[in-house]
């Protein structure tokens, strides 16, 4: 960011939200005149986590096929080209094709 910021972009519920810090790592200095924050890394972490939790806690009123597809959709921001496309596939092959 043009501030100094971190930003990171995610997902939820099909929106593009944003978390920011004025530190990437939690070793990093906080910015002189700045409230004291969790680092990105830390704030990347939990934002994760609730998404995982969001699909463990609500897989018990959804078919394998709703968990699965929205198992996928988290795999938005993942650096190794094709992990979404692997999951499809695989999923394609063993959900879909036996219904």
């Amino acid at each position: 960011m043009p501030d100094g910021r971190y930003r990171y972009k995610y997902d939820e519920d099909g929106k593009v939200k944003y978390a920011y810090s004025w530190r990437l790592d939690h070793n990093d200095r906080m910015v002189d005149g700045k409230r004291k924050d969790v680092s990105l890394r830390e704030k990347e972490k939990e934002i994760q986590a609730n998404q995982f939790k969001q699909i463990a806690t609500n897989g018990d009123d959804m078919t394998v096929l709703e968990l699965v597809e929205k198992y996928i959709a988290t795999k938005t921001g993942v650096k190794v080209r094709g992990v979404k496309e692997t999951f499809s596939k695989t999923f394609q092959l063993h959900i879909i094709l036996f219904q």
